[in-house]
């Protein structure tokens, strides 16, 4: 209900901001909700196709040996691979679903410039990262942020006083005409990315 809507009701200017304020409220824990919920859908849909492929691994191991086409010591330490390999395949998913939420919960740009540049910053400093216990955050990651927000404060959204938030594709927002950091850096490290790929991120 808007504004207008609420004193044509005649409430006053302090009840109608109270409602809104309650509505805002509302609306967010609503978002929040369905965020959360999105998030598991994924991860289980994620985990439903990593389980899927290590049994069909498997199962093709357990062919080979039957066949005799692969000995007791070689299936072996093929299942013993293909575990690795799934364990390893979920935490990445897991690591990348921590890390987005992280920046966005960091008032990260969204552009994909911008992602790109500060997922390449946070690569490079990954051994100073790790997954949580819980499995809820990756510890170590808001340290990096609050660093990288000192070396290059474009790479996050702005408040309305201060100036507009980066043009990914050029100016940094403040009318100087200066090409944004984000926009340089983040063409830069598109340009490597082609050539060698990180380990955790396409």
């Amino acid at each position: 209900m808007k504004r207008e809507e609420l004193k044509a009701m005649g409430l006053t200017d302090e009840q109608v901001e109270s409602v809104m304020a309650k509505n805002g409220a509302e609306v967010a824990a609503l978002n929040t909700q369905i965020t959360t919920l999105k998030s598991e859908k994924a991860q289980l849909e994620n985990d439903k196709k990593v389980i899927t492929k290590e049994k069909e691994d498997k199962e093709k191991a357990i062919t080979e040996l039957q066949k005799n086409s692969i000995s007791k010591e070689e299936y072996d330490k093929k299942v013993k691979e293909i575990e690795e390999n799934a364990k390893k395949e979920n935490e990445e998913y897991v690591y990348n679903d921590l890390l987005n939420k992280g920046l966005d919960d960091a008032k990260v740009l969204k552009d994909e410039f911008t992602r790109t540049a500060i997922i390449s910053l946070i690569n490079k400093d990954k051994d100073k990262t790790k997954i949580s216990d819980d499995k809820k955050s990756i510890v170590g990651l808001k340290e990096l942020i609050e660093n990288y927000k000192k070396q290059a404060p474009h790479f996050f959204e702005k408040k309305a006083s201060g100036y507009s938030p980066v043009d990914p594709e050029g100016d940094k927002g403040d009318g100087d005409g200066e090409v944004s950091m984000a926009s340089n850096f983040a063409k830069r490290n598109n340009a490597e990315d082609k050539a060698e790929k990180s380990q955790f991120f396409d």
